[in-house]
């Protein structure tokens, strides 16, 4: 942990603070992060191996960035990939302030008074209008040629909200990275978890010494600190696999960017089918079964992983259309809202609650040492790690604080606690997603607020409640693409694989993020009231600050049909609970995810042929799932064919090979990234985009 890896990662992840909602919704060029592998990161690292290390090695070996140094380089702005995107800052400040703009324009939000729920605390300037907090952030306040200082932003409107929604996101984001600390030696040691992530980065980087024959064939010498570069890239293997994806990104590229190029197809195209298949046409996600874009990098990472894993992800959008089918047959249609409580995200809800379940079942004992480790501090605990038992204490305290935080908002205690709970159990299964099985780019499509509107009816929540819970969801985990935890687990492996103290490296990402996220707070703020909120990013500036009070609207509207709204608002939070009205089709949708998870991670368990995992009821009902569906299954195709016609000996030598492909997919992604932006520097146009990953 030198100082220059320290400085470097730190400017890194500053860079990306600040940069990325510029970046995002202003020059609308791909996204910054958008996942849980980001180009803008993952790509500067090929270039700094492939490229820089070379260069300093020639002019003197010690010059080259050891494979520590590059796993702080990555894992400090891994640290603030929750920052500027979809983990916070994409549309944070206009869940807060657009719907005072949108309610002039609705009707119904105006008869049933629906921003009067929301505490005037949370909402700029007390919740009211006016030109200067909702009229300049609309319109933008800097003059033609010039720009307005940071005094002029009305920090005295947002002083509220900020003082609110700040400390309840920093302390859930932060108690994320003390469970990610206790977690990690039970997935690390005791399950061995494959981190297909935090692998490629060892291999790449040399972190350390690779399996027998993994990276070894073709190169030049033995894997020592005399070469500028790893086994890994010292194959031609990884050359052979990178050339050829580099070139496809490239010629795609410039297809994008100057139109009289012919691209080179990549993807599945089944559509013929659809007439031999109308049930399965017909059902939901049915376009990403048909077609399917063939992501380089997915067939990779599922070369890395155990063939049930890559087969069964690789069977999710054939699942999803299977079961959806089923209820067509039978005459059920999906019912619910999307942000509320949607029956076709049910079962999803129900395989996260069964895995969470089993995540702390499976490491009852050790979880169990580390508690009265952090709990009894006056008694010797040599087993647990001493980063995991502080890890722990900073869970707790964290998680406390953050539902005393909800409770301060207008959420009663028992919704606090709960609401508290499924965010967590979100961050944590979709943390243990990515490093069992590589699946960079997921969405829970389910949301804390709309199960426990589900399963508690809106009378026993309240419409009080439910619009802070909502606006929590919203703000917190409105689309968790990029939310924290599995950054740092992730980040977490990097510094195992790579010699870095794991306990010091968490409490400097944890100040890491303090410092990114008043600096992008404070940028996004001021472009807004320079420029004016980007309405070209249509889903942050209109969908999202919209869906809360829709969702308000329908429910206020069906109590006061009930003519349950008056007793909705007078319960005391206790009295809530007795007043619940589950939502049965619901409920039961949930239960039966629960079940079909349980009893397929049993059999698994129970006969070691069983085909599928049950980490397929977690993504088959999401859109990522199903666009990676087909990329997933192509890599168990060719591993299963190498392993059956090679073996063991061939499947290693062809790391390197699926290495290079990945490498070749970030530079191509990258090349296109800095070439959009210095054509927007320069003429101040948006650049065409052009996306490796979906957006």
């Amino acid at each position: 942990m030198s100082i220059r890896a320290l400085v470097i990662g730190a400017l890194l992840a500053l860079l990306l603070a600040v940069g990325g909602h510029f970046n995002d919704a202003y020059m609308g060029q791909t996204s910054m992060v958008g996942n849980h592998f980001p180009v803008s990161v993952m790509g500067v690292l090929v270039l700094l191996v492939l490229l820089v290390n070379p260069v300093l090695h020639w002019i003197r070996p010690q010059l080259q960035f050891r494979a520590a140094e590059l796993g702080v380089m990555v894992a400090l702005p891994f640290a603030v990939c929750v920052v500027p995107g979809m983990g916070f800052l994409r549309a944070f400040t206009q869940v807060l302030t657009l719907p005072m703009h949108y309610e002039k324009a609705m009707h119904s939000w105006q008869e049933n008074q629906l921003l009067s729920y929301v505490p005037p605390s949370l909402l700029p300037n007390g919740g009211a209008d006016s030109e200067e907090v909702v009229g300049g952030y609309l319109r933008g306040m800097g003059a033609e040629g010039g720009h307005i200082g940071l005094g002029k932003i009305p920090w005295r409107a947002w002083r509220a909200p900020l003082l609110n929604w700040i400390p309840l996101f920093l302390a859930l984001m932060i108690g994320l990275i003390g469970l990610s600390l206790v977690l990690h030696r039970q997935w690390v040691s005791h399950e061995h978890l494959v981190y297909p992530v935090a692998r490629f980065v060892q291999l790449l980087s040399g972190g350390s010494a690779p399996a027998r024959g993994e990276g070894t064939e073709g190169a030049a010498g033995p894997a020592d600190g005399a070469h500028a570069q790893p086994p890994v890239l010292r194959s031609r293997l990884f050359w052979w696999g990178l050339a050829p994806v580099l070139c496809v990104r490239l010629i795609n590229g410039l297809q994008a960017w100057f139109p009289r190029f012919d691209p080179i197809p990549h993807a599945v195209n089944l559509r013929p089918l659809r007439e031999l298949f109308p049930l399965l046409a017909s059902t939901p996600g049915s376009n990403e079964l048909f077609y399917s874009t063939v992501y380089f990098s997915v067939v990779a990472f599922a070369y890395f992983l155990p063939s049930d894993i890559s087969f069964s992800l690789g069977m999710a959008g054939i699942f999803c259309g299977l079961f959806s089918a089923a209820f067509l047959v039978a005459g059920v249609t999906i019912g619910g809202s999307y942000l509320g409580a949607w029956d076709h995200s049910a079962p999803g809800v129900g395989a996260y609650l069964a895995l969470a379940i089993l995540i702390v079942y499976n490491g009852r004992a050790y979880y169990g040492r580390v508690l009265r480790a952090a709990v009894a501090a006056w008694r010797p605990a040599p087993d647990p790690e001493p980063s995991a038992v502080w890890g722990m204490r900073l869970f707790v305290l964290m998680t406390a604080l953050a539902v005393v935080m909800m409770v301060h908002m207008g959420v009663a205690l028992p919704f606090a606690l709960l609401l508290t709970a499924l965010l967590i159990v979100t961050y944590t299964v979709m943390s243990r997603v990515c490093a069992e099985t590589g699946l960079f780019f997921m969405q829970s499509n389910w949301y804390a607020s709309g199960v426990l509107l589900g399963v508690f009816g809106a009378t026993a929540i309240g419409p009080q409640i439910l619009v802070v819970m909502t606006l929590i969801t919203v703000i917190l985990c409105r689309n968790p693409r990029e939310c924290m935890m599995p950054f740092i687990v992730n980040a977490l492996r990097i510094a195992e694989d790579t010699g870095v103290r794991k306990g010091r490296l968490a409490l400097i990402m944890g100040g890491v993020l303090v410092a990114g996220l008043a600096a992008g707070l404070t940028v996004v703020l001021w472009l807004q009231y320079d420029r004016g909120v980007s309405f070209a990013d249509g889903y942050a500036t209109n969908w999202v600050p919209k869906s809360t009070f829709f969702l308000m609207d329908t429910h206020v509207q069906e109590l006061k049909a009930d003519g349950a709204l008056e007793q909705s608002l007078e319960l005391s939070d206790w009295a809530r609970l007795a007043a619940i009205r589950p939502n049965g089709r619901y409920v039961g949708f949930l239960l039966a995810g629960f079940g079909l998870f349980t009893l397929c991670a049993l059999i698994r368990r129970r006969f070691s042929r069983w085909p599928l995992h049950p980490v397929i009821f977690l993504v088959a009902f999401t859109s990522p799932g199903r666009l990676f569906a087909a990329s997933f299954l192509i890599g168990w195709l060719i591993k299963a064919a190498i392993v059956r016609f090679g073996g063991g000996g061939v499947y290693r030598r062809g790391v390197p090979l699926m290495v290079g492909v990945i490498a070749g997919d970030l530079i191509g992604g990258l090349v296109f990234m800095i070439a959009g932006a210095v054509y927007y520097f320069m003429t101040g146009f948006e650049p065409v985009r052009y996306w490796i990953f979906p957006q």
